[in-house]
């Protein structure tokens, strides 16, 4: 099963969310962008309160547009209620990080837009890697089970 991440994000900042998006996906990376995984004519909110609680990473690209924006505090609120890991990637420069996500660490763009945006990808396919390993570990164990099952009856 791919590693399921969401990105929390104003529409104003679509262009650096389709950047992010196309960075990220991958076989064993699939990436929830509500512009784009939810179907026109569908509740939003139902949709993305689902999407978070299934998440493996949540990642906030955080401007002055989603700090503004109505949904994006929300979903961190709900990303920190369901102790989901939160990735923030500050957009700009002097712009702190809301409340309860204030004290931590951040990847901060305008200083290192590449180191940011490669060690976001690398540790992204990093945790695919080992979410990838453990399921084939659960697996492998089940059918040895299994076979240990058959071999007594």
């Amino acid at each position: 099963m791919a590693l399921k991440v969401f990105i929390s994000y104003s529409t104003k900042d679509i262009q650096i969310v389709d950047f992010v998006k196309s960075m990220l996906a991958g076989a064993r990376v699939q990436v929830f962008v509500a512009e784009y995984s939810v179907a026109p004519g569908t509740p939003l909110s139902p949709a993305i309160i689902t999407a978070i609680k299934q998440c493996d990473l949540f990642i906030l690209l955080w401007s002055q547009n989603s700090r503004a924006s109505e949904w994006v505090p929300q979903e961190i609120g709900i990303a920190k209620c369901e102790g989901k890991k939160i990735v923030p990637v500050v957009l700009q420069s002097n712009l702190h990080l809301p409340g309860f996500i204030s004290d931590l660490k951040y990847l901060d763009v305008p200083k290192n837009p590449q180191g940011a945006f490669t060690w976001l990808r690398d540790n992204v396919v990093s945790q695919a890697s080992e979410k990838q390993k453990q399921e084939s570990a659960a697996w492998l164990a089940i059918g040895g089970a299994l076979l240990w099952l058959l071999s007594r009856s």
